[in-house]
């Protein structure tokens, strides 16, 4: 799954770090901040590091998780400004508490979805209002921001994209699973990336996206690294993401959050 590290600028690149330059950094979580597992936590150095930036510049996330799961994560980070969550599908506060940004999956192409993952014997979940639920012939959607397919193999992955690419008005992502040589898919309102929601994040923080460093690993990655100025891949990125990096990392086995804040923030 991991390629090897890259720590070394990428020759490639025609633009010059200055740090005075960028108002925010935003990393993504699973797979940068933590390795790619539901129960880990930033280490101590990383905790320590984004401490420090955060005295320097805004320092926010990224994530695809929901605000429940990333809720922890957050808080021992002590973060502070807004946060993407749910794949760009809302924008929570953790100041004031409340979500600033909000764009919902429709009701009916959430069914379309549940019918499609049935005839394919797949399990499905859909973050609907706060809670996650497991799709079957009793759910009634109230207010969904995304479905979630876990951790299945790459071929019934594809063969299910598929058939649900059918309808028109969905975004649909695939992520590197927690569970190994897995795959998940989340499908959400075509609105609902990570590079639509940093935009809302530059204009709530009075900056532009181009002052903003964004950091991640994943191909749910690429919005979030199109929408920033400048942009880092983890050590343990994909090949394609860090094709299109200014910077890669260290991995994130080698805390390379810590890295990129003692490089381009202190």
């Amino acid at each position: 799954m991991f390629l090897p590290v890259k720590k070394e600028m990428k020759s490639s690149t025609s633009k010059l770090f200055v740090k005075k330059k960028y108002k925010a950094i935003i990393f993504d979580i699973d797979g940068t901040l933590i390795p790619n597992r539901k129960d880990a936590m930033p280490s101590k150095k990383v905790i320590e590091a984004v401490g420090k930036a955060a005295k320097k510049i805004n320092v926010g996330v990224a994530t695809s998780r929901p605000y429940f799961l990333a809720k922890n994560i957050i808080e021992k980070l002590e973060l502070t400004i807004p946060c993407v969550v749910t794949g760009g599908a809302q924008i929570f506060d953790p100041i004031s508490n409340k979500y600033l940004l909000e764009h919902m999956l429709s009701k009916d192409d959430v069914l379309k979805i549940g019918e499609i993952a049935d005839k394919v014997n797949i399990p499905m979940i859909i973050f609907d209002d706060g809670q996650d639920y497991h799709f079957d012939k009793n759910y009634i959607p109230g207010r969904p921001f995304q479905v979630w397919i876990h951790a299945i193999e790459t071929s019934l992955a594809e063969k299910f994209i598929k058939k649900v690419s059918r309808i028109p008005t969905i975004s649909i992502l695939k992520v590197i699973s927690w569970q190994k040589n897995k795959i998940d898919v989340i499908i959400a309102n075509p609105s609902a990336t990570k590079q639509h929601a940093i935009s809302e994040i530059a204009k709530l923080l009075n900056i532009k996206t181009h002052q903003i460093i964004g950091v991640g690993d994943g191909y749910n990655d690429f919005p979030l690294l199109m929408a920033c100025g400048f942009k880092i891949a983890m050590g343990n990125a994909n090949e394609e993401l860090k094709q299109i990096a200014d910077y890669v990392a260290p991995s994130v086995e080698e805390d390379g959050v810590a890295h990129i804040v003692e490089k381009f923030i202190l």
